[in-house]
């Protein structure tokens, strides 16, 4: 309380911690990966542990409360723009305010994330009886057969709503507490039924009606547009209408497998290869391991955050009779601590650490995101080459490069700078090294978890793309 007795002004900034996120999934039942699991959602677009988009939107208009007449409220229309995730501050700015409106933004660093559009005092429509039986929230979310989705349709009984009510307090006192919950309901219906665990929520349009009696929220998908990937679902609950936009996010990527990989090399052809590979835990860096290792190389991988995938990868080797070794390596850090158990003197070395690329930009040029990017792509290849010299008095190296210096795709301004320098850099060093040979590849886009998107985009096949690569780098080892 404060000093006039009343309850603290509502803050108009949050950062978001783990904390809230669990707070929101035991309150509603969505344990969605990309929301919770951070070595899951790494993997998705998010890039990260992505804030429920209801959350935010809950928390805001609960800020609200004492300032703009919500207790009128008639509709709803939320838009989620970008991704927020855990550790972000977002901030709420009030960009119009009336009588009949109230216009929010949701921003990160300045950069809008959401809106949210309430209308004020119109009549609420009378409540549809809701019919389907219900059924339990799914303890993990549902892997829905896009041939199904188009049919979908049931209902689920909503938590207690005691949980949700103590998230946005204000809200649940002027609109109710069913509503609250059937506002969280509509998560839960996106990320764990429809589309539920492959989901991305877009937008919702909420109409209030009379009354909020219920404890259950039904749903019918109206429209699935598979080139698109978008589902629109028709949602019923305690107080409300809903239209819900989603869509159906990219699975992660299948690594390619030891026995696919094995089929593309003949037996022994890099029985002379010692070979440091940076990155190898997935991607371009897995599948490199295998080939080499296929042919009776001897392999190194690194991982800078993925442990458990780096092992994966090295048991596969094993398994087929393979020798691997797992490392971990981070750019930011010095290599020699790092690698100073390594068991091998390389004779190749393969550099595909990389933070990430297509991310939410808050600004067209951010130097920070410039700063991690040369030092993964360049201070950090440089090192490498070095600590593998003073190991062997010759060593090949492995620089890709990306076809995006040529196309300059949107947002990437600051990896295309790092790239186009680390050009320079290892051309340089190849001239000035005697006993370093390098060959820098233009690679176009690779099927991987970093180039994932939600319409399919032509990406190359990270096996086929290196072979011909590692033969001829072998050839000058």
């Amino acid at each position: 309380m404060n000093e006039t007795g009343s309850a603290p002004a509502p803050a108009m900034s949050r950062i978001w911690s783990e904390d809230h996120q669990s707070a929101f999934a035991r309150a509603t039942g969505d344990v969605n990966p990309m929301h919770m699991d951070a070595r899951v959602a790494r993997r998705t677009l998010a890039g990260g542990q992505a804030v429920h988009g209801v959350h935010t939107a809950l928390w805001a208009l609960d800020a609200c409360v004492d300032a703009y007449p919500l207790e009128q409220l008639s509709g709803l229309q939320m838009r989620f723009e970008r991704f927020v995730l855990v550790g972000d501050r977002t901030e709420i700015v009030v960009d119009e305010a009336d009588a009949g409106r109230l216009r929010l933004s949701l921003s990160v660093d300045g950069v809008r994330a959401a809106t949210i559009q309430a209308t004020l005092g119109e009549a609420r429509p009378r409540a549809q009886p809701i019919t389907d039986a219900p059924e339990a929230i799914p303890p993990e979310p549902i892997t829905v057969d896009p041939a199904t989705i188009a049919s979908a349709a049931g209902a689920f009984r909503l938590p207690e709503p005691e949980a949700i009510t103590a998230l946005a307090p204000r809200l649940a006192r002027v609109i109710g507490s069913a509503r609250v919950s059937a506002l969280g309901g509509l998560s839960t219906l996106v990320g764990m039924r429809v589309p539920g665990l492959h989901s991305i929520l877009s937008k919702i349009d909420v109409t209030l009606t009379d009354v909020a009696d219920g404890s259950s929220l039904s749903y019918a998908v109206k429209r699935f547009q598979p080139m698109l990937q978008s589902v629109t679902t028709q949602a019923s609950g305690p107080g409300l209408e809903a239209r819900v936009e989603s869509f159906v996010r990219p699975r992660p990527v299948e690594q390619e497998g030891w026995a696919e990989l094995a089929a593309l090399v003949r037996p022994g052809e890099f029985s002379a290869v010692s070979a440091l590979i940076i990155g190898g835990s997935r991607g371009l860096g897995a599948a490199t391991a295998k080939l080499l290792a296929a042919g009776g190389g001897d392999v190194c991988i690194t991982y800078a955050s993925g442990a458990s995938e780096a092992e994966a990868v090295a048991r596969e080797i094993r398994d087929g009779d393979g020798r691997c070794q797992v490392l971990h390596y981070d750019a930011a850090h010095p290599v020699g601590p790092q690698l100073e158990s390594l068991a091998m003197t390389p004779s190749q070395l393969y550099h595909f650490a990389t933070p990430r690329i297509f991310r939410q930009k808050r600004a067209p040029f951010e130097r920070a995101c410039f700063e991690e990017m040369m030092r993964v792509y360049n201070y950090a290849f440089y090192d490498l080459s070095l600590f593998c010299l003073e190991r062997r008095d010759r060593l090949a190296a492995f620089y890709p490069s990306t076809t995006a210096i040529d196309e300059a795709p949107r947002d990437t301004l600051e990896y295309v700078m790092a790239k186009t320098a680390g050009e320079t850099l290892v051309t340089t060093l190849a001239r000035t090294i005697p006993n370093l040979r390098v060959v820098i590849e233009r690679l176009p886009r690779v099927k991987t978890d970093q180039t994932a998107t939600i319409f399919p985009v032509p990406a190359a096949s990270p096996g086929i793309l290196m072979l011909p690569i590692i033969r001829r780098l072998s050839s000058q080892s």
